[in-house]
């Protein structure tokens, strides 16, 4: 055989690279890889929504407290400035639930009988739902984050 009989000529061995018996072999790693790596991504998603809603309703409960502290309204937490500072979070924090406004003396004990007098703390308890979208944590359902804060009243 001559030169350019040999290059038209089919190999005798098979070509490089993954036998015939191993085709599809990539697809089949990719999605027993590409399942776990989703779940670890929308965990992470979940985390980093979990994180926004802890700190914003942390972040209502502060700001509820120092606004009630200067303007306290009565009842307590009737005031226009709390009232508008509370419409700012319901936009802010979905399902946000209605605050627990309450008076407590130095000692900690609520004062609910007398009117809130300076030197005592305004305390405020602010809740909202969460519902993770992973569904391994999905199967959880809705938790509930709470947070409290309190000011003195100047």
């Amino acid at each position: 055989m001559n030169g350019a009989a040999q290059r038209l000529a089919r190999p005798s061995h098979p070509p490089a690279g993954r036998p015939r018996d191993e085709r599809g072999q990539g697809i089949t790693e990719m999605a027993l890889v590409l399942i776990p790596f989703l779940m670890m991504l929308f965990g992470i998603v979940d985390l980093g929504r979990g994180m926004y809603a802890y700190n914003a309703v942390a972040e209502a409960a502060r700001e509820l407290a120092r606004v009630t502290s200067v303007h306290a309204g009565d009842p307590l937490g009737s005031s226009d400035d709390t009232v508008a500072v509370l419409a700012t979070q319901y936009a802010t924090i979905p399902g946000l639930q209605a605050p627990v406004f309450s008076c407590v003396d130095i000692t900690g004990v609520a004062a609910d009988d007398d009117p809130c007098l300076p030197g005592n703390r305004v305390r405020v308890t602010v809740s909202a739902p969460f519902q993770p979208v992973t569904p391994l944590l999905f199967v959880l359902g809705t938790m509930n984050i709470e947070s409290a804060s309190s000011v003195q009243i100047p």
